[in-house]
């Protein structure tokens, strides 16, 4: 694998051979000779804060630094020892090589996906194409793709199982993809999306708290910084507290949709809009809502200012409602129903908040 590979993909066993071949020790890092690969790792643990940019290669020399900057700043991440983080790096160096994988040939990005999880395998012998029942709306093959997209790629059910673990939606059911003597059949679209979801959690893996942050010198400097970016983005976008009355009000569906933001991951798109409707509705201001969200890990200010604006009325000129039960659970976010969900006349979760609040401790049947 060529310098450049290994920059771009850090998390390769080849990346970690081409670091331990060099024989650099990370006390010999912290010293100043290395100093552009400190600002390199500054630079991806601000990226992994702020959800923005990506390291740069300006000079012939830099790839070497953008290689060695990873593990360093992995180093900083575990003596930071703060969850958020984890989630906020391991999610931002996953969409990165991602994007790279974009990109790639077919031989490399095969490659790759098969190190970590997903390998593709020849179409599997068939005695009769059968397509899974699809719910209108709902394309797994993704009939919109350009031809080089077209490509069909075969992966073991239990790998696709696996990968697919944490990515919410109805469209990733195993009911929805077609399915060939225990293989799945994926565009490349998808099997690079389930390919990042694998490498997120390669990542991650390894974060396991480390030793205490350096008492001096320039990795010091830059752990502080970096804790104190964690910290600040904290205070400034807190997540409100809801009261105690006020939560056992909440739907299950949205009570899980909540848990999962403060939990610091991310909501598919469906689920998202949901609870930033929902919570318009029951009277929640725009910066409310803003900090709900902020713990996500593809957190990005502006991109949630403006979905939270159009979703309440203020940019799009259309509020939009709450949606009922019906397309909740057509859309694979109807979570966790308790016994006032199963009522009859229960149509959607400002329902079930409204019904809830008429009596203090429950609800009035009807």
């Amino acid at each position: 694998m060529e310098p450049a590979d290994v920059a771009r993909y850090p998390f390769l066993e080849a990346s970690r051979d081409h670091v331990k071949a060099r024989g650099i020790s990370m006390s010999a890092i912290s010293s100043d000779e290395f100093r552009v690969v400190h600002q390199f790792a500054r630079q991806r643990l601000l990226d992994a804060v702020d959800g923005s940019g990506r390291p740069e290669m300006e000079r012939p020399g830099d790839v070497e630094a953008l290689i060695l900057s990873y593990p360093l700043s992995r180093f900083i991440v575990s003596a930071i020892r703060d969850r958020n983080l984890v989630k906020w790096f391991s999610h931002r160096e996953a969409e990165v090589a991602a994007d790279n994988l974009e990109n790639e040939g077919l031989e490399a990005m095969l490659s790759i996906g098969a190190e970590v999880g997903l390998k593709a395998y020849p179409p599997p012998v068939e005695k009769r194409i059968e397509p899974p029942m699809v719910l209108k709306g709902v394309r797994p093959s993704g009939d919109d793709l350009i031809e080089r997209d077209r490509r069909s790629y075969w992966v073991r059910m239990t790998d696709y199982l696996s990968a697919r673990s944490h990515i919410t939606g109805q469209e990733w059911d195993l009911s929805n993809q077609r399915l060939v003597n225990g293989y799945i059949e994926l565009n490349r679209r998808r099997y690079i999306r389930l390919v990042q979801e694998l490498i997120k959690t390669r990542i991650e893996s390894g974060l396991e708290p480390g030793p205490d942050i350096p008492s001096h010198g320039a990795i010091r400097d830059i752990a502080l910084e970096i804790k104190a970016r964690v910290d600040t983005r904290r205070k400034e976008y807190r997540p409100i507290s809801m009261g105690a009355v006020t939560i056992t009000r909440i739907p299950p569906c949205m009570r899980q949709a909540l848990g999962m933001t403060q939990a610091g991951e991310n909501l598919p798109h469906h689920a998202r809009f949901a609870l930033v409707a929902f919570l318009n509705a029951i009277g929640m201001g725009p910066e409310e809502i803003f900090k709900v969200f902020a713990t996500s890990p593809d957190f990005k200010e502006d991109i949630v200012r403006y979905q939270i604006d159009h979703i309440r009325g203020s940019s799009s000129g259309t509020e939009y409602r709450v949606p009922g039960c019906e397309t909740m659970k057509s859309t694979g976010i109807c979570f966790n129903p308790d016994s006032l969900c199963e009522k009859d006349w229960m149509n959607s979760p400002y329902t079930y908040y409204r019904v809830k609040g008429k009596k203090k401790g429950g609800y009035i049947g009807r």
